[in-house]
C-alpha cells in the first residue's frame, strides 16, 4: 500500500456543483460539465469560461469528434454538439429498440466509433430509488450499438492499455474491469482492481491507471500489474473524473464534486504528473461527417 500525500492541484475553474467529463480540446481548451448544474462548459486557452451547452441534465462524458461536434452523453442519450451555433443532434437516443435513460461516461475507440455506459439517473436523482442496472456498451462509427454487459451498477470511467491489449472499465460499487481485446473487440472482462468507490480513471503510457474515488475523496495509481503506487488527496470532497490533455499528455484534468454539507465544491483541477497519458481518441461518426 502506498502512502498518502497531499497532491499539488491547480484549479482552473471553481464554484460547480458537481464537475464531469474534464477533456481537453486540440485547440488547448478545456471542456467540462457540471452534472447537477445541466450545463456544459469551455473553458479557452486564455482562461475565460463560457457555457456551451445548457438545460442538459446528467452530462457525464464529452468526447471530442472529427467533424469538430463536441459529443455529449446526459438524459436521453448521447447528442453532438456544434460549438459554433450551440445546436444539438441526436447521435444514440435507443439501445435495442429501449429508450436510454442517461448515458454516463464515454470513450473513443480509437476505431471511429466509442464505448459508454448507460445509468439510472432518474431513480438515483429524482426518486430516490436503486438503480436499474445499466449497460455497457460499443457504439461503432456507423452508430451500430454492441452491449458487452447489462448488469452494470454504475457506469464511469473507461480506457485502453497502450500495448491495445485491454480495455478497462470502472464500475462504481464493484471497481475495475479488464477486457481482453482482440481484433478491435472485447472479450470476457475480469475484476482487476477491486474498488467499492471507483469513478473517473485514464490510463498512462508505462500501463498505469489513475483513478478518481468519488466517495472517499482520493486520487490513486497503480500500475500495469494492478498494485498500488499513489494516492493523493485534494481539498475538496469529491474527485469525480478525470482526463490527459491532448497537447501536454503530462497534465491530468481532474474534476470534483460538492455535497449538501460542502456547496459550490465542483471544480476543474489540473494535476502535472511524471508519466504521460495515452493520448484519447476521437469519434469518427459517419451521421456527422458533412453536417454544419
Amino acid at each position: 500500500m502506498s502512502e498518502e500525500t497531499a497532491g499539488t492541484f491547480e484549479e482552473l475553474a471553481g464554484g460547480y456543483v458537481f464537475v464531469e467529463a474534464p477533456r481537453g480540446a486540440p485547440d488547448g481548451s478545456q471542456w467540462f460539465s457540471d452534472l447537477l448544474g445541466a450545463s456544459v462548459y469551455r473553458r479557452d486557452a486564455q482562461g475565460a469560461v463560457q457555457a456551451m451547452l445548457t438545460g442538459r441534465d446528467w452530462v457525464g462524458g464529452i468526447v471530442m469528434d472529427q467533424s469538430g461536434h463536441v459529443l455529449c452523453s446526459g438524459r436521453g442519450g448521447i447528442v453532438a454538439l456544434d460549438p459554433a451555433t450551440g445546436t444539438t443532434r441526436s447521435v444514440l437516443a435507443e439501445i435495442d429498440g429501449e429508450p436510454i435513460i442517461a448515458v454516463n461516461d464515454m470513450e473513443g475507440d480509437g476505431r471511429g466509433g466509442l464505448y459508454g455506459g448507460t445509468i439510472d439517473f432518474v431513480s438515483i436523482m429524482e426518486r430516490n430509488e436503486a438503480p436499474a442496472p445499466g449497460q455497457f456498451f460499443h457504439m461503432d462509427a456507423h452508430g451500430n450499438v454492441t452491449v458487452l454487459r447489462r448488469d452494470v451498477q454504475a457506469s464511469n470511467g473507461i480506457g485502453f492499455s497502450p500495448c491495445g491489449k485491454w480495455l478497462y472499465h470502472s464500475e462504481t460499487g464493484c471497481g475495475v474491469w479488464r477486457y481482453p481485446l482482440v481484433g478491435g473487440e472485447a472479450g470476457t472482462p475480469e475484476m482487476f482492481i477491486p474498488l467499492p468507490d471507483s469513478d473517473g480513471m485514464v490510463v498512462d503510457r508505462e500501463g498505469g491507471l489513475w483513478v478518481a474515488c468519488w466517495e472517499s475523496g482520493k486520487l490513486l495509481h497503480y500500475d500495469a500489474s494492478g498494485h498500488e503506487t499513489d494516492r493523493l488527496t485534494c481539498p475538496y470532497p469529491h474527485i469525480v473524473s478525470l482526463g490527459f490533455e491532448p497537447g501536454d499528455l503530462t497534465s491530468l484534468l481532474v474534476s470534483t464534486g460538492g455535497n449538501t454539507a460542502v456547496t459550490g465544491a465542483g471544480a476543474l483541477l489540473r494535476l502535472r504528473v511524471a508519466v504521460p497519458g495515452v493520448p484519447e481518441h476521437p469519434t469518427a461518426l459517419v451521421m456527422l461527417e458533412n453536417v454544419s
